[in-house]
């Protein structure tokens, strides 16, 4: 059941953010019960719109946590800010990072990239390079945290999972079953919608610089789409996870240095 079928909007609403925000975090929500009755991976389609929403949410508990906490240093702060930021996923989008890394390194073509991905074991360059991620946005953290842009920790989960939906769309899925299965469900009225929400969620937060955020953001997207599609024919739930880290990254710092330079 789409979203424009729905008789009761508001419940519709309710209950495909709840799908989302259950996929996307471990924060506690009850499940209704008409979601028992559809496919799980239709359900996540139909709440694929409300992804960003689901940023927002994670933003505004971030942004909360930044002025809570703000009377201590400037590093222990962005330690607590990164380690909520981990937290909240389940380390799921870190751990399909890592996965990724392992993967795309390691493997030669697809199916020796997706049998990397799916061993259980991770690689040496895996935690090498998750060690370096986590690094650069403890970095980018420490240093927004100590700007005056502080509402780049809104908006930037929220981009980071816009970017998850159009990625998704842009390209196959590359394996037979997984959780991001969803995607073959989802269709352009999902990604324009996901859009729209996202580009006056980030009007409403940062103002119209937040478009040029969100064209860096889709730009990189669409690239790194066009490289897995090369490297092993579409995506998978561990490269969409690590997409949105990537992205969350990249609005950080994009953010950081668009307020410098104004």
């Amino acid at each position: 059941m789409k979203l424009e079928d729905c008789k009761f909007k508001f419940y519709c609403f309710l209950r495909y953010f709840s799908v989302a925000l259950r996929f996307l975090t471990i924060l506690p929500f009850p499940e209704l019960k008409e979601e028992r009755k559809t496919d799980f991976s239709l359900e996540v389609a139909n709440s694929t719109p409300f992804f960003p929403l689901v940023g927002f949410f994670i933003g505004i508990l971030l942004f909360f946590i930044y002025f809570a906490f703000g009377f201590l240093s400037s590093d222990l702060l962005s330690l607590i800010l990164l380690s909520f930021w981990i937290f909240v996923t389940g380390a799921l989008h870190i751990d399909g990072f890592a996965d990724m890394i392992d993967g795309l390194s390691g493997g030669k073509d697809r199916k020796e990239i997706l049998q990397i991905m799916q061993d259980a074991h991770l690689g040496a360059k895996g935690v090498a390079g998750v060690f370096l991620f986590l690094l650069l946005k403890f970095i980018l953290i420490k240093n927004v945290a100590s700007s005056s842009n502080a509402l780049l920790f809104i908006f930037s989960p929220c981009a980071g999972r816009w970017g998850m939906v159009v990625g998704s769309s842009v390209i196959p899925y590359a394996k037979k079953k997984g959780m991001a299965e969803f995607s073959s469900f989802t269709g352009l009225k999902e990604v324009l919608l996901s859009t729209f929400i996202t580009a006056v969620l980030g009007v409403l937060i940062l103002g119209f610089s937040s478009l040029f955020l969100l064209l860096i953001t889709g730009g990189f997207c669409l690239l790194f789409s066009l490289y897995l599609k090369k490297r092993m024919g579409g995506f998978t739930g561990d490269t969409l996870g690590a997409l949105g880290e990537m992205e969350e990254a990249l609005v950080l710092l994009a953010g950081f240095l668009l307020a410098r330079s104004i």
